[in-house]
């Protein structure tokens, strides 16, 4: 009687391994989760304390001036929250994602890339780059980025984010929580 048990449960547990493996096997996914952002509305440019254009093209809304002594420098790295939105409302990337807002760090503010430990940073896209420059802890600004400055140069592999913004003019709300 004792290996009639050992027998039967041995049977039970293949045909249990043998469900959670089609189980698993029936659906395609790969796992991907679309993220859900959830970012705060967009900042009132009519509300700007400053307003300026560089001779790029690149227009910074500085919507709340900040608290800090130190201003962003290129070797510097940052804690910042940020929505990139298209020009008709669009959220491409956010820091406030799938109900968790975790500021983003920012390693790399020089032009160039650089090394970190065993790997390389490559540099932001030139307008976010040149946007955070100057900016201190607790200030908000608005970044239009022009194609030129934004991902117009840039190689897009078509489905990596499923989005080719390399003739798009793009919105940047950014608030400065960190400089370290």
């Amino acid at each position: 009687m004792n290996v009639l048990t050992k027998s039967s449960l041995f049977q039970l547990a293949v045909i249990l391994c043998t469900l959670l493996l089609i189980q698993g096997c029936e659906d395609n996914s790969t796992n991907f989760r679309e993220p859900n952002f959830n970012p705060p509305p967009q900042f009132n440019l009519s509300e700007a304390d400053t307003f300026y254009t560089t001779e790029e093209g690149l227009k910074v809304y500085i919507i709340e001036e900040g608290y800090g002594p130190f201003e962003v420098i290129p070797r510097d790295q940052i804690r910042v929250n940020y929505t990139i939105y298209s020009l008709d409302g669009k959220v491409y990337d956010s820091t406030y994602e799938n109900e968790i807002t975790a500021g983003g760090i920012l390693r790399n503010l020089s032009p160039v890339p650089i090394n970190s430990g065993n790997q390389s940073v490559p540099p932001l896209i030139e307008g976010f780059r040149q946007g955070l420059l100057g900016m201190v802890e607790g200030e908000k600004r608005t970044i239009i980025v022009p194609p030129s400055l934004g991902y117009e140069n840039y190689e897009f592999r078509q489905g990596e984010n499923g989005y080719d913004l390399s003739g798009d003019t793009l919105r940047y709300d950014i608030e400065l929580e960190s400089i370290f």
